[in-house]
């Protein structure tokens, strides 16, 4: 065991000396060709050209050895795409890495480093909606990125970019500055990392981590996102979407999201969020802090909140959740649908009205309901059939409704009072109301009649 030991040691200790010499040699010879560098400058810009996907052009060169291996210095540097000879990239410098193990082993000149510095890049919203990124539209970036499949793996960064956002009907561009984004791109994977600041209107600063698997795995295709925003203000960022006018006065804080994108859509979210004084339509602020989840798939879709809380100033909810789940048929329509929420303050409504449509905002205003809702659970099921299920309880506390044209305003109050009365005077106790809905309308049954069709439940 002893010699075997020995032998083992003596061998990786070889090992070790052949691979210090062959680096020695490597570096040697590198520094060797240092000073004819410019002799071969067009040779360089031919396989330069040739390892990128792309035309590269510079002023000048310069070379070194890097702690990742040999590295290529191009100053005042352009990649230009050829097919179109549109500029990809103009950089004060970029930095290209050689891969060591296959210089060393096939004496081969591999690109699997590249670092851009101080450039710019220009991302443009078309009045028909499509994005452009540098001159070329995203499925030329695609194809872009399929024509360099033989680049194998890869890593791409960039220092200090900044990014110009320029939309339909803006007379300036909308700065970002990308401090620092990495690319790695191999055979299973293209992963993306940047630290992003925001313009003053936007917030402070975004993370962003997204990696997209290989087209014949089992999400080909597919974006894994996760978005770490901070201090971000949100009647900047409403204001980004211009399909409707939002009406988001103020209101600032953080925001932490991840979703999956698939075939073009969001097929799951979920976000922990936290807001301080969010003024919306004019209203009084409020401020909210919780977790959002969404989920779509072939059975239906999923909106769900934890942890929710809501501080108003007429008081702070107490830690509630809230979930909204549809079923739907292989045709994809709506069937079914649950709905449930620990506790909702039904006079806080008012409060995110005005992002609701004019026909939801008009319903809001008319009915004016009071009052708090707990413990809701309902349930419609059979949608679209001839004889629709509905099924719903709650516990109401204080709450009621205005009167408007032909239906009577009503309180939770109002009505317990009339059933004690009614009930009183039959000699029995109010416990529990059953309100059904069915087919000829609504009706109540008293708990000792257990004759009604199913329908919708409030306890009372």
């Amino acid at each position: 065991m002893k010699r075997l030991l020995q032998r083992l040691f003596k061998f990786v200790a070889y090992l070790a000396a052949a691979v210090v010499i062959l680096l020695a040699i490597a570096v040697g010879l590198f520094r060797l060709f240092l000073p004819r560098l410019p002799e071969y400058q067009d040779e360089i810009k031919a396989w330069a050209s040739e390892a990128i996907g792309m035309q590269v052009d510079f002023s000048g060169m310069d070379a070194r050895w890097g702690l990742s291996g040999p590295q290529l210095e191009f100053y005042d540097a352009e990649l230009i795409r050829p097919a179109t000879m549109t500029r990809v990239v103009a950089a004060d410098q970029v930095s290209v890495g050689v891969g060591l193990a296959r210089l060393l082993a096939d004496r081969t000149l591999v690109v699997d480093r590249v670092v851009v510095r101080d450039t710019s890049v220009e991302v443009r919203q078309l009045p028909d909606g499509r994005w452009w990124v540098q001159g070329m539209s995203i499925d030329e970036l695609i194809d872009l990125r399929a024509g360099g499949a033989g680049l194998g793996d890869i890593q791409v960064i960039t220092d200090n970019v900044e990014l110009q956002l320029i939309r339909p009907g803006d007379e300036r561009p909308t700065y970002f500055e990308v401090k620092r984004a990495i690319f790695r791109s191999d055979a299973q994977r293209l992963a993306v990392n940047a630290s992003i600041d925001l313009p003053e209107s936007l917030g402070r600063s975004v993370e962003v981590s997204a990696t997209q698997l290989a087209a014949d795995s089992e999400r080909g295709g597919g974006w894994d996102v996760a978005v770490e925003a901070s201090d971000i203000v949100l009647s900047g960022i409403m204001a980004m979407d211009r399909s409707r006018e939002w009406p988001v006065n103020n209101g600032d804080g953080n925001l932490d999201v991840a979703f999956a994108f698939v075939d073009g859509s969001v097929r799951s979210a979920v976000a922990d969020f936290e807001f301080d004084e969010i003024a919306i339509g004019g209203n009084e602020g409020f401020s909210m802090v919780g977790r959002a989840e969404y989920r779509h798939d072939v059975d239906g879709w999923l909106v769900a909140a934890d942890g929710l809380r809501l501080s108003t100033p007429r008081g702070t909810w107490p830690e509630t959740s809230m979930r909204l789940e549809t079923g739907v048929d292989p045709d994809g329509t709506i069937v079914m649908i649950d709905a449930s929420a620990d506790y909702v303050d039904l006079l806080d409504v008012a409060a995110v009205a005005p992002l609701l449509t004019d026909e939801q905002r008009e319903l809001v205003d008319e009915l004016a309901a009071d009052g708090v809702v707990r413990n809701l659970v309902a349930t419609v099921s059979d949608i679209g059939t001839d004889s629709p299920s509905y099924s719903v309880s709650a516990d109401l506390e204080r709450v009621g409704f205005e009167a408007a044209d032909a239906r009577p305003g009503v309180t939770t109050a109002q009505l317990h009072d009339r059933l004690q009365s009614e009930l009183a005077s039959r000699g029995l106790e109010l416990e529990w109301l059953i309100i059904a809905m069915g087919p000829d309308g609504v009706g109540t049954k008293w708990p000792s009649d257990r004759a009604w069709v199913p329908g919708e439940v409030l306890r009372v």
